[in-house]
C-alpha cells in the first residue's frame, strides 16, 4: 500500500495547475491537493501558500476532527464541501479542528472530491485566511464548476487509469492486491528477480503469483498479459 508522503514542489504538473488554478479561482491564500489513497486516505500530498507542519499536525492526529476528511464526505457522495464556521453550532470535534486552522492563520476551508466511476480519487482544499475575501456565494458556484471540470480531466491521468485497472482486475478476473502488482511489473518488462527486489518478496513466490496472474487472465504467456493490461488502461 503507498504509504500517506508529504510532496515539497509540486512533483505531478496536473496536481500543480488545479491547485492554482483553484488558489486564483476561488481567492484563497492556502491549499493541499492530494490522492485518494493510504492510511489516512491521503497519499502524495501536495501543499501550496501553506507550512509543511500543517501537514504533519494534521496527519497526526487532527484528521479524525476534519468533519470533510475525505471519508465522511464521500459516505455522502459529497463533492463540494464548506466549512463555514460559525454559520451552525459547532460540535466539539468541529471546534477543535477550526482552532487547529486558526493556528496555522486559515478561518475557513472549501474541500472538492473528485470521483471517478462512483470511487473517490482525489481531492483539493482550498483555505482562506483573515485578509483574504470570506467565501461568496458566487465561489461556492465557482468551487462546483471547478469541481466537474477537474473531475472530467482526471479521468485521464495516468494514475486513475492506473487505479481503473486495478479494480477491474480485482473485479472481472478476481487478481489479489499483490497479484496485480505482479501483473503490472511484468507488463511494465520487469523480470522476475526485479520484480521480487522491487516488492521485496521472494523469488518463487512471484513465480507463483504470475502463475495465478496468468491462469486468471487466460493469458499464455508474458506477451499476451501485457497486451491486456494494455487493454485495460487504454
Amino acid at each position: 500500500m503507498r504509504q500517506t508522503s508529504l510532496c515539497t514542489g509540486f512533483t505531478d504538473r496536473d496536481a500543480a495547475e488545479i491547485t492554482r488554478f483553484g488558489l486564483t479561482a476561488l481567492r484563497a491564500s492556502g491549499a493541499i491537493f492530494f490522492w485518494v489513497e493510504g492510511p489516512i486516505g491521503m497519499a502524495d500530498v501536495e501543499l501550496e501558500g501553506m507550512p509543511k507542519q500543517f501537514f504533519s499536525r494534521y496527519a497526526a492526529g487532527m484528521v479524525r476532527f476534519d468533519p470533510q476528511h475525505v471519508d465522511k464526505m464521500a459516505v455522502g457522495q459529497q463533492k463540494v464541501a464548506q466549512l463555514a464556521p460559525g454559520r451552525r453550532a459547532p460540535t466539539a470535534e468541529t471546534r477543535l479542528y477550526t482552532d487547529f486552522l486558526g493556528d496555522h492563520g486559515f478561518v475557513d476551508v472549501i474541500d472538492l472530491l473528485f470521483w471517478h466511476e462512483g470511487v473517490a480519487v482525489a481531492g483539493l482544499g482550498l483555505l482562506k485566511r483573515p485578509s483574504d475575501p470570506p467565501f461568496s456565494p458566487a465561489e461556492m458556484e465557482t468551487a462546483f464548476a471547478l469541481q466537474g471540470f477537474v473531475e472530467h480531466t482526471l479521468r485521464h491521468h495516468s494514475r486513475i487509469l492506473r487505479q481503473h485497472q486495478r479494480r477491474v482486475l480485482a473485479r472481472q478476473f478476481q487478481l489479489t492486491g499483490r497479484e496485480a502488482d505482479v501483473a503490472e511489473l511484468t507488463a511494465q518488462g520487469l523480470t522476475n528477480a526485479e520484480i521480487a527486489e522491487q516488492l521485496g518478496i521472494s523469488l518463487p513466490t512471484v513465480k507463483t503469483h504470475l502463475l495465478r496472474v496468468l491462469a486468471k487472465t487466460e493469458s499464455d504467456n508474458r506477451t499476451r498479459l501485457t497486451a491486456l493490461l494494455g487493454r485495460l488502461s487504454g
